[in-house]
């Protein structure tokens, strides 16, 4: 009785809690998420996916790995999940997890709501300052550093495959050379052979 009720503990127990069930923020700025959990678990690997059903929402990233956009952070008791450059797309359901060996997967979830920002610049118009175009600004950096990062694997390639295409057409002209030298060597040898042939025929025996 003592070991179903653990089992049931362990099955059905909120191992991952949400900080927030609603999250509002604005385009091109960042969203963060606190989920916590039991200390038990902080050796588990953590992710956080995207979709309405948690059985079918799309993993974006697990720890430590991060993405271009999303940051996350595991601390031993919460994972902070940081998103930013926030567009209008990026609206809908989240969900934070935690993988266990012998049970189902413990998650909780948050709906993320992006809003536009209009309000807010016309706010900062007034008291002078303009903290949108900071943001857009570093949404930029990010696009620019990840274009280059992209750039410079794209070089990379193309490189690795003049490279590979330069030996192969190395190789294959030294084939054709080797190929013609042996056609002239079996074409010499012919024409010897035939020569001494020719000789030996036309030489005419002196009588005695």
């Amino acid at each position: 009785m003592g070991l179903f009720i653990l089992l049931s503990l362990a099955l059905f127990s909120d191992a991952m809690v949400m900080d927030e069930k609603v999250k509002a923020s604005f385009v091109l700025d960042t969203a963060s998420a606190v989920c916590n959990y039991d200390a038990q678990y902080k050796d588990h690997t953590k992710y956080w996916c995207r979709g309405y059903f948690r059985d079918y929402c799309t993993i974006i990233a697990f720890t430590p790995n991060s993405t271009n956009r999303v940051a996350l952070t595991d601390t031993g008791s919460q994972l902070i999940v940081t998103v930013s450059c926030l567009t209008k797309e990026d609206m809908g359901w989240y969900w934070c997890g935690i993988q266990r060996d012998f049970a189902r997967d413990d998650m909780d979830f948050t709906e993320l709501i992006v809003n536009d920002n209009t309000e807010d610049e016309a706010n900062d118009f007034w008291s002078g300052k303009d903290p949108s175009i900071q943001r857009n600004r570093s949404c930029r950096a990010s696009k620019i550093v990840h274009k280059a990062d992209h750039s410079r694997m794209s070089i990379l390639i193309i490189c690795i495959l003049m490279t590979g295409l330069g030996i192969i057409s190395i190789i294959s002209h030294l084939s054709k050379r080797r190929r013609t030298q042996r056609n002239r060597r079996v074409v010499t040898g012919k024409v010897l052979s035939r020569s001494s042939q020719i000789n030996q025929a036309s030489v005419i025996p002196t009588p005695l």
